[in-house]
């Protein structure tokens, strides 16, 4: 798949088939992951990938999300924020931009497989620590639930709307909304 139509038509997925996912495709995943760029390359991600149903059972007891406990696999993507502070200082936060990517890697790779993810941020973030002995210096970022599963379900069907360039883009200064397709971008403010 070209990298272009993957995001472009990547979404979010709620509802898994009951299926196996190969160790292959997962070890496919985190080179996704560990692929994305980090600040001053310190690559500060770690990951937890969990198949065990009654451990991802415990993660999300008390938002209950059915599409976390349903899900084959997820992965639990932290960050060890030692490794940027190392370089840089303990104010710097770059560590979670550098996880976002990979987290955002993964997900394009999941798709790319013929997958799908969800991308979750609302979870047991203690309970997950406890169920999988996750250090306390390392960060929990989110989850990523994923797996097989049907197109045809209406759980999972099309991708949610997205605001318009000119809503979110500007051009040269925050009040020139970003011109729209067919208008040239170097005259459209001469």
């Amino acid at each position: 798949m070209e990298t272009l139509k993957a995001i472009h038509t990547r979404k979010s997925i709620r509802k898994f088939l009951d299926r196996e996912i190969p160790p292959e495709v997962i070890r496919q995943v985190l080179q996704a992951g560990i692929r994305a760029p980090s600040g001053g390359n310190r690559q500060p991600w770690r990951f937890v990938v969990v198949t065990d149903r009654s451990k991802i059972s415990q993660f999300d007891r008390h938002e209950h999300q059915t599409w976390v406990e349903q899900a084959p696999a997820v992965i639990v993507a932290c960050a060890n924020p030692h490794d940027t502070w190392e370089k840089y200082d303990e104010r710097d936060d770059c560590w979670l931009l550098d996880v976002a990517a990979a987290v955002q890697n993964m997900l394009l790779a999941i798709h790319d497989l013929g997958l799908g993810a969800v991308w979750v941020l609302s979870c047991g973030m203690h309970d997950i620590r406890r169920e999988l002995n996750i250090p306390l210096h390392w960060r929990i970022v989110s989850i990523i639930p994923f797996g097989y599963y049907d197109e045809t379900d209406p759980a999972n069907a099309g991708a949610r709307p997205r605001r318009s360039l000119s809503e979110v883009a500007y051009l040269g200064s925050a009040d020139r909304p970003f011109p729209p397709s067919g208008e040239s971008i170097l005259t459209a403010y001469d």
